[in-house]
This record gives structure tokens, sequence and C-alpha cells, in this order.
């Protein structure tokens, strides 16, 4: 009769006893080396193959994408450093740039001109320039696209004058090269930075955009770093195969896209997908603090991030013009890279039951643990509990961190100038979280209730992300299915070798280090300040399988490593706290605004600065108050304000042309134009005012997006940017009898000449934002 040994009990035996033998406590000193060593290089690997390329030079072959090349492009269209906004005399300088080189690469570029609306309540005069590189079959094209237009704080080079060098310098490489299967459309579009206004433009009204498949668009939201692929069409399985044979050098994760979809960021590829295109969204994210101020210059514009987006681009563009993109296999996938050298990828609908298989192996192999004597039920309930406080006190202490650094002025804004001794500080508070809690419980929980304690913990909770955020869950999943499958052979004879258990510990935290350093690489680039806790989390996280060894130590020498880890939080902390949180490098935003408000006659200073303080040095020229007050209803954001004079500036007006009332609805007919040429204009109704069907230059804005309104605190907000001179007809219903309560008002970009004391008061270390500073003039409008 055949005994089979999974289901043989057995006492334990006395190393099982937390007090181990010297040969145990040995073993786990060695392993816990190496665990660390292992550690040590994943990170090493991780920073040192999530660079960007080394940009190819001028003499590159043709065929092929040249950082060196397209940088030539990148200094004719920004290299002087002037803003170009949607619109401005600037903006057309670029343009024309554009349609010269797409010329000389052999192109028949046209411009289209149209006026187009958004959901974000944006409307705007754009101008894109398009062209086509025709392929050797008929069937769906492929779409290349970037913006032109910057913001009119900065130059753009990065945002997305790179992005359009790298259309313009692959454009010349597809030249090269014979025509690919497919077509390929170029665009390189307006107004994108005024609310995807070129996308819409191009998706509504060219009659291009009917033959499209797919796209890649370029984009930026920093100087520097990798180019990033974190956005793709919804049949991203298939995608995802195409992506990984064509692109040598592939950086990204469904990290990325779970968490974009849930950002209310936005760039013109969520045009694209609304058209139901398929494709990849590129992007890069270094130095975040540079976006959208002058800092975003040619000279900051890094040369190795321009190769790597051109390199993905080309490389996307080229695969996708050869696929067949008749009858796209719609689904979703998990994936991530290894190391930039591949892609590891399964439909997501796999998620849940690899979860599944992963939480049974992992409580299979406790359950043997049991059998064998190894463990008792006791220990894994210490070992379940420790755990838990490990990552439930990482969290406490490092939100009480982050709010210390907040509240002290030491952390002001998302990016600082000099992050490392916070993040530090973070990581080392996750580290000695685990650490103390492995040491405190080893006498409760030994080694194996500790390493059951955290394992059937990982495996719960990708269990649970693969319901609620599969894209996600691959982060905890791949570490605790490798922890079930190397536990398993351990337990299959009568008891376990104590040398050879280090396999069930080293292989799965070592899998988690890799997996987890590559998300929290890009975590303070993508996010900054509002999850700066999270590190703690995570590297409590990471550290927290080392637990079993830790435990296995013998002596005083077990506290080392949570004692270094106190020591190392303790000083990063104190050198956070100590660091200038800004350089002229990595600047303060800080617009300034001149509002004179036509009703009351008043007139004002406003100063923005995005840490909430306002620098003494305004205060010797002007009275501004101590605190800062809300200055329009429709913002939620505060500012400093101070008397201005008066300059008696032109006033916007809301024309009246016609009247009419339907039942409870009245319907305005009515021109609105800037007398002073401003550049933007703005319609505000107040929340009490149910705005039905506007109507800007005849043609129906869509309704305002739920996401806006929040933000603008329930009002109505249109926004209308480089409209004629003569004005533009807006034709608008509103419900009920008591007179609106509406707002028109104009921007134009930079202060008054007065207003020039100002510039010289702003620090050295603050810089304009976004729109930038401004002059606004506004006025209520009583309507009939």
């Amino acid at each position: 009769m055949c005994r089979i040994a999974w289901f043989t009990w057995k006492p334990p035996l006395p190393h099982d006893s937390p007090n181990s033998p010297p040969e145990i406590s040995k073993h786990s000193a060695r392993n816990l080396l190496f665990a660390l060593f292992l550690i040590a290089l994943a990170f090493a690997l991780v920073c040192e193959r999530y660079q960007p390329p080394s940009p190819e030079p001028a003499d590159a072959p043709a065929v092929d994408f040249s950082a060196a090349r397209a940088r030539q492009f990148l200094q004719e269209l920004v290299g002087d450093g002037t803003p170009h906004a949607i619109g401005s005399p600037a903006n057309e300088q670029v343009r024309a740039h554009i349609l010269s080189d797409l010329l000389k690469s052999g192109y028949a570029p046209e411009v289209q001109r149209d006026v187009v609306c958004t959901s974000f309540g944006a409307c705007g005069d754009v101008k894109n320039v398009v062209a086509r590189l025709e392929g050797r079959e008929p069937g769906p094209a492929v779409l290349l696209a970037a913006h032109y237009d910057s913001v009119s704080a900065g130059p753009g080079a990065s945002d997305d004058g790179a992005g359009a060098a790298a259309v313009l310098e692959i454009a010349r490489a597809l030249k090269e090269a014979p025509p690919p299967r497919h077509t390929v459309i170029l665009l390189i579009d307006d107004g994108e930075e005024a609310g995807l206004l070129g996308a819409r433009a191009f998706v509504e009204g060219h009659p291009w955009a009917k033959e499209i498949g797919a796209a890649v668009n370029l984009e930026a939201r920093g100087t520097s770093g990798p180019s990033l692929m974190f956005e793709t069409g919804s049949a991203n399985a298939w995608l995802m195969q195409v992506f990984s044979r064509a692109v040598k050098h592939p950086i990204t994760s469904s990290v990325f896209y779970t968490a974009y979809k849930r950002l209310p960021n936005d760039t013109d590829f969520t045009v694209f997908k609304a058209a139901s295109y398929q494709g990849f969204n590129f992007a890069y994210i270094g130095n975040a603090s540079q976006y959208h101020t002058p800092l975003d210059n040619f000279a900051n514009a890094d040369p190795g991030s321009l190769q790597h987006h051109g390199d993905n681009a080309l490389a996307a563009v080229r695969a996708l013009a050869n696929e067949n993109l008749d009858h796209l296999p719609e689904g979703e996938a998990a994936f991530f890279d290894v190391l930039a050298l591949w892609i590891v990828s399964w439909p997501m609908s796999w998620t849940v039951w690899i979860a599944a298989l992963a939480f049974a192996l992992v409580v299979i192999a406790a359950a043997r643990l049991i059998l064998l004597g190894d463990l008792r039920v006791s220990e894994l309930f210490w070992g379940l509990l420790a755990w838990l406080l490990m990552i439930a006190v990482s969290a406490i202490a490092g939100y009480g961190l982050s709010r210390a650094l907040d509240a002290s002025g030491a952390f002001p804004s998302n990016w600082v100038a000099h992050p490392f001794p916070a993040l530090a500080a973070f990581w080392a508070i996750g580290i000695s979280s685990a650490g103390i809690f492995a040491v405190s419980f080893r006498k409760h929980a030994g080694f194996w209730g500790l390493w059951a304690g955290v394992w059937i913990w990982w495996a719960m909770i990708s269990f649970l992300c693969s319901w609620f955020l599969p894209g996600v869950s691959y982060v905890v999943l791949v570490p605790s299915f490798a922890a079930g499958l190397c536990a398993l052979p351990l337990f299959m004879g009568r008891e376990i070798v104590p040398g050879k258990r280090g396999l069930a510990t080293i292989v799965p935290v070592v899998i988690g280090a890799f997996i987890g350093f590559s998300v929290m690489f890009f975590l303070y680039d993508a996010l900054g300040r509002p999850l700066l806790f999270a590190f703690a989390v995570l590297a409590a996280l990471i550290a927290s399988p080392l637990a079993p060894l830790l435990a296995d130590l013998s002596g005083r020498g077990r506290w080392a490593f949570p004692g270094l880890a106190i020591v190392l939080a303790v000083l990063s902390a104190c050198a956070a706290f100590a660091m200038p949180p800004y350089s002229r490098s990595v600047q303060q935003a800080m617009n300034i605004i001149y509002l004179q408000d036509a009703d009351s006659g008043k007139s004002q200073w406003i100063v923005y600065p995005n840490s909430g303080r306002l620098p003494d040095s305004f205060r010797q020229h002007a009275n501004f108050g101590l605190n800062p007050v809300k200055i329009f209803p429709w913002l939620s954001e505060k500012g400093f304000s101070a008397d201005a004079p008066r300059l008696d500036l032109p006033v916007p007006e809301l024309k009246m042309k016609w009247f009419a009332e339907y039942g409870r609805n009245r319907v305005y007919g009515a021109v609105m134009f800037s007398h002073r040429g401003a550049p933007k204009e703005y319609l505000l109704f107040a929340p009490s005012e149910p705005v039905e069907e506007v109507k800007i230059d005849g043609k129906p804005v869509p309704p305002l997006s739920d996401m806006i309104l929040p933000y603008a605190n329930g009002w109505h907000i249109y926004d209308l940017v480089d409209l004629p001179p003569e004005g533009v007809e807006i034709d608008f219903a509103i419900r009920g009898t008591s007179p609106p309560q509406i707002y028109v008002l104009d921007k134009s970009y930079g202060l008054p000449p007065e207003g020039a004391f100002l510039l010289k008061d702003r620090p050295a270390d603050a810089t304009a934002i976004h729109d930038g500073d401004g002059t606004i003039v506004m006025r209520r409008v009583q309507l009939p």
C-alpha cells in the first residue's frame, strides 16, 4: 500500500522553534545578504535600462531616425524661445517652417482651417498641417500626429516641439524607404493646448480622417526621460503583439494605461480613441517641473529623449502600416516590459484566473507547512498580522512625513529642486517598518509564519486587483505566483531541508523588486507630491518578503537592518527639511495678473504662487494682503491681491442682436468681441443659469463634460481663442425667467507696462506657467 507523502504529518522539529540553531541562522544570513545583493542589482539595472538611448548623429542611415537631424528641425521651430500659442504671430512662423520642411522632404502638405468647439468649452480657429505618404495597397491608413502650438508661458520645445520635429524627421525617413503597405497620414495640429482643438477639427472635418485605422501620437509632459508608451487603443492585446515585435527599446506598462484612464488628463490621442482609432500614445515625463514654463526650451530638451521618441514612433508607424487593420481583434491585455528588453503580456480576461491560481498555490504551500508540522495555525495568524502592520505603519508614517514637509514649506509643490532626500526618507520608512515587525514577530510567527503571512496577503491583493484593477494586478500577481511555485517543490518530502528554503524566499522577492522598481522609477515624475507617502508603502511591500530571513538571524544582528533604515529615514528627512525647494532649473510656478473690473471700477494686481506663500519681494512695492483670497467665483484657486491703478482698458462686449422666448426658454443671439484685440475671450454663466444649446459661429458646442464643471465650481465657461477682430456670433438658450448672471472677459498675454516692477519682484527661482502672466478685463452683462 502506497502512502502519499503530501498528507503525512509529523511533529515540529527542534529547528522549527523561534530559537533557531546556528546552522539555520547562518543560512538565513547568507540568504539575506544574497537577496539584498540581488535587490540592489535589480535597482541598478532598472536605473540603467530606463535611461533614453544615445542620440544618433546627423550622418546616421537615411532610413533611420536621427536625433541630431530632428534637433535641426526643432531649433528651426522653437530655437528663438518665443512662445507660440494658437493664433499668435509666432505660431504662424512655426507653421510656415513645418510646411517648408515637408515640401523639402517631397510631400505636398495642406493647411486645414476650421472653427471648432470641444466639450471642454473651448472654441478656436485652428490651422492644421496635413500630408500623406501613399501606400502600396488600399486599406486603412495609419496616422502619425503631434501638435505644434505651445502654451503662452513658454516655447514648448518638448511639449510638443519635439513631437513635431520627430514627425518631420520620420516623414523624411519614410520617404527614404520603400513605400509601406498602407498609407501614412501626417498630422501636425494646432490648438492642442487650448483644448485638443486641432485633433477634433481633423477627426470631425477632414476627409482623410475616415481612412484611418490606427494612430501614433507624440507628446511630452517634461523635458527629459525615456519615451513611455503609456496609452493604447482598446484592442491592446493585439497592439502589444505588434509593439513587442517592432520596438527595440520598449518601456511600457498596463499600470500606466490603467492609471491614465482614471486621471483628468487628455492629449490628442483622447480624440483619436473617441473616433475608434487604435494605436499608441508616447510621452516622456522627466523634469516635469519645466513643463509649460519658459524652461521648456531648446537647451533643456534632452536629445536622448527625442531619439527614443523617434525610434518608438518610426517603428510603430512602420509596423502598423504593414499590418492588416481592417478587422482588429478587440480585447485588452495586462502587460509590462522587462528591463526595456521585451514585453510580457496576456489577455486581461486571464488575469483573474492567474491570480486565483497564485492564491491557491500559496495557500496550498501554507497548508502543506501545517501538515508537515513546520507551521502552526497561531504562527500563521501572527505572520498575517505582522505584514498588515508593516504596510499600515509605513502608510501612517509616510503620510505624517508628507504632511510635515507640506506644512513646513519644504515640499510646497508637486516637484522640487532636491527631491531625493525626501524620497530616500520615504523609502527608508517602508524598509524600516518591514524590518521592525519582522524582528518583533519572530518569536510568535517564526520563519514560515512570516513567509506564509506575507505571500498570502500578496496573493489575496493580486486576486482583488484582478477584479477591480486588472491592469495593475501584475505588480503583486507575478511575485506571488512565483512564491507559490518556488515553495511547492520544497514541501514534497517528509521535511524541509534548511539550506534549501531560501529558494522560496529569494526568487519571489527579487522578482517583486524588479517589478516594483520599474513602477516606482516613474512614480515621482508622474504624480509628484500628492502620492509621496506611496513610496513608503511600496518600499514596505517590496521589503516585506525579506521578513522570514530577518526573523531567522541570531543575536542583536537582527536589528541591524531595521536600525540602519531608521537612521537613514531620520537623516534623509532632516536633509529634506533643510533643502531649498526651488532653484533656477526647478522653479516655483507663479503667475501675475492685472485685473480690471469694469463694473466696480476696481483694478488689482494678483499673484498666484504655487506654494501658497507670497515672496516678501512683492510686498516692497504693493500692499498685498497677508492671506490668499478667492478672486473669481468660478475658480477655487486663491491668490494674493493688491490695489492697482485703473488703466481704462477697452471693455469686452457681448452685443445683443436678437432675443426670443419659447415657453420657459429665452433664446439670445449675440456677437462677442474684444475691443482691444485680446487673443482669449470668455463667456461665463453662473451655476444658477441652466444654459442650453450654445452655438459658436453657427456650430453647436458639445455639452460641457462632467469632468470640467466641478473644476469651475459649477459655472459654464466658454473659452474662445484666436477669433476674428470683428467678433464671433454666439447663440444660447437659458431656461427660466430670472435675470441671468453672465460675465464676459478677455485676456491678453503679459502685463501692462505699469506692472514691470512686479516682474522684477518675482524671485529668480519663480516662473510663469501655462497661460502665464496676463491682463484681464471683466464685466457683467445684463440680458433682456
